[in-house]
């Protein structure tokens, strides 16, 4: 198997040779990595490590090229995307948002500022690496509400501005279903996977109540994923807060594998995760980058690797990784640690 087959039958819940291993790192490590293997690049590190490199910013990604009309400018010359949306929340492109009315004359940005062309050679470009293809992107969530609006509006809208809500959700789905819908079209079945993510919570709780994120999210979620579900894509979906009393809604509008399950997040008992939930979802992550990976010695790295692939891998449906982002605060004998360990053992 290559690491796109051996991705797509975990993926499946297939049993395989060897669990694939992902790579979600930030460069300082990456960096040191690529030093201590002797790699001159992302790829030629994973071939050294003999992993699979599978991640939330990994080659495997392909997309359209923005042609759309320049997006706004901060005055430090900080830069938005094409939403407006400043990441660090010094713009909140939507917060003056009140009313109906002002929500009928707020610029929504357009599928038409996309260039479309390259897609399907994108994909086939990814497949000659021997990677799976990835693409697609859900946006529906409460995260992207925040990142408009700021957290206090994003988090009391559903509950005192129920039909604003209601319209500008509406207005999010039908602008992301037309994008999927000419962004998945466009790779005329070369696509494999389709990813989207959302901070559905923090660390001990759900942003918001699971009635008010399935009367408000879930819907505009379930138009999105149906997009990706009608062109036989599987879905990949990034939470690293709490979801777990929204597992059994993300499952039924369709969600294959969900990324990076931190065992230290409220209701992520790992063991009782597979045992409900592993006969119809495929797990990535796990291994605890917050108090193992950056803080233990190599032996708990290796013991914690080692519970990871206890806890998931039996029956299939296991990629190995981080249940967070490595950063550049984990020693580089524990990353080592981790990987040559997955390798071994996995």
């Amino acid at each position: 198997m290559n690491s796109r087959e051996r991705v797509l039958a975990a993926i499946a819940r297939r049993p395989v040779a060897h669990v694939p291993v992902g790579f979600d790192a930030h460069e300082g490590i990456t960096r040191r990595l690529m030093e201590h293997y002797g790699a001159t690049d992302r790829l030629s590190l994973f071939n050294r490590m003999g992993i699979d490199g599978f991640s939330v910013f990994c080659e495997s990604f392909v997309g359209p090229r923005y042609i759309g009309p320049p997006p706004p400018s901060l005055p430090d010359g900080g830069s938005c995307d094409f939403w407006g949306i400043d990441f660090h929340q010094r713009r909140l492109p939507m917060a003056s948002v009140q009313t109906l009315a002002d929500l009928a004359r707020h610029p929504f940005p357009s599928a038409d500022w996309f260039d479309y062309s390259g897609i399907r050679e994108q994909c086939l470009k990814v497949k000659r690496l021997g990677l799976p293809t990835v693409g697609g992107e859900g946006g529906c969530g409460i995260q992207h509400v925040i990142n408009l609006r700021g957290y206090e509006q994003a988090l009391t809208d559903p509950l005192i501005a129920p039909d604003l809500t209601h319209a500008y959700m509406e207005r999010l789905g039908d602008f992301f279903v037309e994008w999927n819908e000419r962004w998945l079209g466009a790779a005329q079945g070369e696509l494999d996977i389709f990813r989207c993510g959302d901070e559905i919570g923090a660390n001990d709780r759900t942003h918001c109540s699971p009635d008010v994120w399935r009367e408000f999210y879930k819907p505009q979620l379930r138009r999105i994923f149906a997009v990706a579900k009608r062109r036989g894509l599987k879905i990949w979906f990034h939470c690293c807060g709490c979801c777990r009393p929204l597992l059994e809604d993300l499952i039924e509008i369709g969600v294959d594998l969900w990324d990076p399950v931190p065992g230290y997040v409220a209701g992520n008992n790992q063991p009782e995760l597979k045992r409900v939930y592993g006969g119809r979802l495929a797990f990535i992550g796990g291994v605890d980058t917050v108090n193992v990976l950056r803080l233990g010695t190599v032996r708990e790295v290796r013991d914690e690797v080692r519970r990871c692939l206890d806890t998931f891998a039996p029956g299939g449906g296991y990629i190995l990784g981080g249940s967070q982002v490595l950063q550049d605060d984990v020693p580089l004998a524990n990353a080592v640690a981790m990987f040559e360990t997955a390798v071994e053992l996995g």
